[in-house]
């Protein structure tokens, strides 16, 4: 199975971190963010996708070819163009119907990758404290997904999407959602595909987004206990 891993990331917000390294590449307990994120990946996943960007040569120089047996196949995106645009450069290299999509710069539990691995489209999303700050996701009565509501000043939910996928590539054949900056967005596009048919919706164990300095400190405690333990 593949797995593409958005990795061009720039992240201004976390500079000076990232003034010589791409934000994936930012050190946490002496790892890379992105080296935490392969390390992870179920045992089902043999080449990933690493759709790249900002500085992409600091990703390629320490990462190769491949990372504990799985094979790693770089695309480059060379204009930051939102996350739709970056699925679209990696569609040419998908084989699997289905495949995983994450983001190279947020902490997972190994479980979660796992369980939304199935038969069929999947997104794992989980209540957060302040959902105002992501896309928040609305569900049908049956519990699939409903829609993905981009960030609101008063989201209708807490139900926030965390941006772990199993996807079909029949999925680029959906017209993405243009946000005001110009960017091509990947929930609104996936919004709009589970109006077509069923998009199952787990709840994660863990997730840890890194935005700021200060997440990357308690990032660093969440890791620093063992996998069984890191639930928030």
């Amino acid at each position: 199975m593949q797995v593409v891993i958005l990795a061009g990331g720039e992240g201004r917000r976390l500079r000076p971190l990232t003034n010589d390294v791409p934000k994936p590449m930012v050190r946490v307990s002496g790892k890379p963010i992105l080296e935490h994120t392969l390390s992870i990946l179920p045992r089902e996943i043999d080449h990933a996708i690493l759709v790249v960007g900002y500085k992409k040569e600091k990703i390629q120089e320490y990462f190769g070819n491949a990372f504990q047996g799985v094979r790693l196949t770089y695309v480059d995106q060379p204009h930051p163009l939102g996350t739709a645009d970056a699925l679209l450069r990696a569609r040419p290299y998908l084989s699997d119907e289905l495949f995983l999509l994450l983001h190279a710069d947020d902490f997972y539990h190994p479980d979660d990758l796992s369980e939304v691995i199935g038969v069929r489209p999947c997104i794992m999303v989980k209540e957060a404290s302040h959902p105002e700050r992501f896309g928040v996701c609305l569900l049908n009565e049956d519990g699939t997904l409903a829609d993905i509501l981009e960030k609101m000043e008063h989201p209708p939910t807490n139900l926030v999407n965390i941006g772990i996928y199993c996807l079909e590539k029949s999925l680029c054949d959906i017209e993405p959602l243009t946000l005001p900056n110009g960017e091509l967005n990947l929930a609104g596009q996936i919004g709009t595909w589970a109006k077509q048919r069923p998009v199952d919706v787990k709840r994660a164990r863990f997730w840890h987004p890194i935005g700021y300095p200060e997440d990357i400190h308690d990032a660093e405690v969440y890791l620093s206990l063992p996998i069984q333990e890191r639930f928030n």
